[in-house]
């Protein structure tokens, strides 16, 4: 589990040196005489930074610091730009090329609370990653990476086999529901699911108070009280557990009665789950005789048929319906003179980024939740004055086409530009 707070993180709760939980990155030689990343220091962080998300989600969770010399304190730290972009973006689409992706923060630090220097403009990077239960996690060097110590290692295979099998031994969740009991429906019965594939054991089930129900003092009248808390000894996605509470005829449960599940996972870490019981809402309000099943089943059909019909896929929506002429080399150079801010945005993002065809328009602000088997580039409205106009240019001229399929713009290059935008950096 994440062991700090990123929130009140600052530069003091460093520890002096790495360890299990703190890989160190310094960034003395980092910036070339522009003021920019050298290629060099950039492809070299790319690398180191995949392999630790890879090593810390496989092992626990743990942060990768940037900007740190070895004695943890700060030492100039990254720029807030790398190229033209921010360098929260930038590091957001590095982690995405980690899979299956984990779950992770992002802090950027500028104040080094007198803990070393951070220059202006410069921030010390810190990325958090959480313990993971659903590894491994693959680097996109095609390896997987573990925590040994303070060092970040590639994983031998019985290490990978052990990381596999504990997807199976991740955290039980149990949740709960009401349903119409399947051989009378008039009963209402109350059910305890596993949520995720991890068993609990050990299960306790208490009702609190104890609900003053014609039915439950009719199913229990011949049983002590003290029946409760009813013990189980393991409740998982194939066996969960339901017993009778209510009928329609009699009254719901009240806003007072609590439901309680006291459990532990097989490692023997406890867990709690209460919330408050509430049937309105939750069940059928009448009993829906079997004609009605039939009828209810056929307009469901008819709403989903109609629903598919509506429903444009995105692989349709992707594809253009015409056929692009190639654009004369005339027509390249007269855009690029037009709008040449976002041509270089592209030029330099394919350079990075040379399988990059499809890109999505913003705001900063925005947040974007893509596929992580799908490579997006981003340009954003307050980089470049009257964006969708500068598009449209481009839209006319045939060398992109738009797919949005959602609320966010989102458009294709053609091969024609791709290829001039590669080939000019080339020249």
């Amino acid at each position: 589990m994440l062991e700090i707070n990123l929130e009140t993180f600052d530069l003091n709760q460093l520890p002096e040196t790495e360890d299990d939980f703190f890989e160190f990155k310094s960034s003395l030689t980092a910036l070339n005489e522009a003021g920019e990343l050298k290629k060099d220091f950039k492809e070299k962080l790319i690398e180191k930074l995949t392999c630790a998300v890879s090593g810390f989600a496989n092992s626990g969770g743990g942060c990768f610091v940037v900007g740190i010399d070895p004695n943890g304190n700060a030492d100039g730290g990254l720029p807030l730009k790398i190229g033209r972009q921010d360098l929260r973006d930038w590091v957001d689409k590095i982690i995405h090329q980690v899979e299956p992706v984990p779950q992770y923060e992002i802090k950027l630090i500028q104040d080094s609370e007198g803990r070393g220097v951070i220059k202006s403009d410069s921030a010390v990077l810190i990325v958090a990653v959480h313990e993971s239960y659903v590894g491994p996690h693959m680097a996109p060097d095609n390896r997987y990476y573990i925590r040994a110590g303070a060092h970040t290692m590639s994983a031998k295979h019985f290490i990978v086999d052990a990381i596999w099998a504990k997807r199976h031994f991740s955290k039980p969740r149990l949740t709960h529901l009401f349903r119409s009991k399947p051989d009378r429906e008039e009963i209402i019965q109350l059910g305890i699911l596993a949520i995720t594939n991890s068993p609990a054991i050990d299960v306790k089930i208490t009702l609190s108070p104890f609900p003053e129900l014609e039915l439950i003092k009719n199913r229990f009248n011949l049983f002590p009280l003290n029946l409760f808390p009813l013990n189980l000894s393991v409740i998982d996605q194939n066996n969960p557990f339901f017993f009778d509470v209510a009928t329609y005829s009699k009254e719901y449960f009240g806003n007072d009665i609590y439901f309680e599940i006291d459990y532990c996972d097989l490692a023997g870490n406890h867990y709690f789950y209460r919330t408050k019981l509430v049937v309105e809402g939750l069940v059928l309000s009448r009993i829906v005789r079997n004609d009605n099943l039939a009828k209810m089943v056929t307009h469901l059909e008819m709403i989903n048929r109609s629903l598919k019909e509506m429903t444009s896929s995105r692989e349709a929506i992707s594809k253009p319906n015409v056929v692009l002429p190639k654009p004369t080399e005339k027509v390249f150079f007269k855009l690029e003179k037009m709008i040449p801010e976002l041509f270089a945005s592209m030029k330099e993002d394919l350079l990075e980024y040379p399988f990059a065809r499809e890109f999505i328009i913003m705001y900063k602000g925005n947040t974007y939740n893509g596929d992580e088997n799908n490579l997006i580039l981003y340009y954003y409205y307050e980089d470049h004055s009257f964006l969708r106009n500068k598009l449209r240019l481009l839209e006319n001229h045939q060398l992109i086409y738009e797919i949005t399929y959602n609320s966010v713009p989102r458009f294709v290059m053609s091969e024609e530009l791709a290829s001039y935008l590669l080939d000019s950096q080339l020249e």
